[in-house]
């Protein structure tokens, strides 16, 4: 098996737990591992740090899979992952629930298997393969899947940006029983129909849907009695309608897909919210000015944008958004009320985050009070040497 030599100074991030080998941290590669094969991973002095699958193309050319020297990196191995991942949310989390059967199945690192996400739509799985180390053994993969929970379709889907550095060609469909005409699935008892991946509209948001906010959508229903509310990026309106049940007086949602602005409309329509809730198609940032300019103001502002920092070379533009956007949703905020904004960039630590928001705060010429912080759920673990597994953001601030 080939070696991976890391340089001094670049051991301790590794030894304590981090999972990813960056390139600038590698000595030297001993042997001539293939893309996706399995290699071990020491330290200046030889001793073994963790073995993971070899991407050369890759800015981080290994993650790490197992510490142990004597584990294998086989079928079994991976098998009894994906299997322990189904147990944990099944015994710990008691996820599926009667209520709740669209959520995070496989994290990632977090559960052992870097490069491979993979979410459940009641019993349709979909899946993504990250890496080219995951790619190759994607039929043991989903072999475990399918035994470990019983689905009757495993679909894939395309991350480009991801796939093309490693070399991984997709076509988005199902690689394990038939395709699906919609992904449906209940999250807190609501219903939700979208498209699979590979269909007109499908695709394109992660495994299909925002499974990460699951807890914030919670909070919210929980802060949304009597206010009027804004929902900014809404997607299919998972906040929309959480805030609706919630009790709003009334809930406007806004997003630039007119797809999913009727697939939020269905789901109101489902859940009888409709005499609640209106949807707005536009740019967020246009229709806050636009708001702005008519004098509109609301008690509780959902602020919950795409990612906006791919890598770390785009940190500057994006705090200039996040500040930017910050400052208009500041502005839609009534005195005393509420604002959640949310960042989804893994590349801005948390800390920054809230320096942004107080930033656009200020342009505003308003005070924002951090009340709570939030993030993805439980079925999002993250090792804990790991901040970057840690990537969103949720802040529930006081409006002053």
């Amino acid at each position: 098996m080939a070696t991976v030599h890391l340089r001094p100074g670049h051991v301790q991030p590794v030894w304590t737990g981090h999972p990813w080998v960056f390139a600038q941290a590698i000595a030297r590669v001993e042997g001539s591992p293939s893309a996706g094969d399995p290699v071990d991973v020491r330290d200046p002095r030889g001793n073994f740090l963790g073995r993971g699958y070899y991407s050369p193309e890759s800015a981080i050319p290994v993650r790490i899979v197992t510490r142990e020297e004597r584990e294998e990196l086989d079928d079994a191995l991976l098998s009894q992952r994906v299997h322990n991942a189904v147990a944990l949310r099944r015994d710990v989390l008691r996820l599926p629930a009667p209520d709740t059967d669209g959520y995070r199945l496989i994290h990632a690192e977090g559960d052992g298997l870097p490069g491979l996400v993979v979410d459940a739509y009641g019993s349709v799985l979909s899946a993504q393969f990250l890496t080219i180390g995951m790619k190759r053994r994607a039929e043991t993969l989903v072999r475990a899947l399918v035994q470990a929970t019983g689905a009757t379709s495993v679909l894939e889907v395309a991350s480009p940006k991801h796939q093309k550095i490693e070399g991984i060609e997709v076509i988005e469909g199902p690689i394990y029983g038939p395709m699906v005409e919609s992904l449906s699935f209940c999250e807190r008892g609501f219903r939700w129909q979208i498209p699979p991946p590979g269909a007109p509209g499908g695709g394109g948001q992660k495994t299909g849907y925002y499974f990460d906010q699951r807890e914030t959508r919670a909070a919210v229903e929980g802060l949304a009695e009597g206010r009027r509310v804004l929902d900014l990026y809404s997607y299919v309106g998972g906040f929309t309608l959480a805030a609706a049940r919630g009790g709003a007086r009334e809930v406007t949602a806004v997003d630039s897909s007119q797809f999913a602005l009727d697939r939020a409309h269905t789901a109101a329509i489902d859940a009888g919210l409709t005499e609640r809730t209106k949807f707005v198609r536009g740019d967020a940032r246009k229709v806050m000015s636009e708001l702005i300019g008519q004098g509109e103001l609301y008690d509780l502002v959902v602020l919950d944008p795409p990612k906006l920092a791919m890598g770390a070379r785009d940190l500057d533009d994006a705090r200039g958004m996040y500040r930017k956007l910050n400052d208009l949703a500041c502005k839609l905020v009534a005195p005393g009320g509420l604002l959640v904004s949310c960042s989804c960039s893994q590349a801005m630590a948390g800390g920054e985050f809230l320096r942004v928001i107080a930033s656009g705060a200020r342009d505003a010429r308003r005070e924002a009070t951090v009340l709570r912080l939030l993030g993805q759920p439980p079925d999002h673990p993250v090792p804990a040497a790991f901040p970057e597994g840690r990537y969103l953001k949720c802040v529930l601030a006081s409006i002053r």
